[in-house]
């Protein structure tokens, strides 16, 4: 006997939308503590082109996720990391050395 199928549902998957979410996503994190994560992602192609990324993040004030409201921003904060992350190693000549030594004000 094979086991039930899970439900989509269980998953927040629908026949409808499929993994998308049932709601548009967020636009803009609500509080202005967030603005630089939405200045870079606002900015992103700019400093891509000026080669300007890296230096951009590595001078990016170490942010909490404390003041985010609800799933939506969740979302577009774990967005916004992700593809700033992903544009930092990937985003120029050659792909950065990305290493713990980088992480620093874990160690506090």
């Amino acid at each position: 006997m094979y086991p039930p199928l899970p439900r989509l549902g269980d998953y927040d998957v629908s026949a409808l939308n499929g993994f998308l979410p049932s709601e548009p996503p967020c636009e803009l994190l609500s509080d202005e503590y967030y603005a630089p994560w939405e200045s870079v992602i606002r900015n992103m192609h700019s400093f891509l082109l000026t080669k300007r990324l890296r230096s951009v993040v590595q001078g990016l004030p170490v942010l909490y996720t404390d003041l985010l409201r609800g799933e939506k921003e969740w979302r577009r904060a774990y967005s916004i990391l992700g593809i700033v992350t992903h544009a930092y190693v990937w985003g120029a000549n050659s792909p950065a050395d990305v290493s713990l030594s980088c992480f620093s004000y874990l160690q506090n």
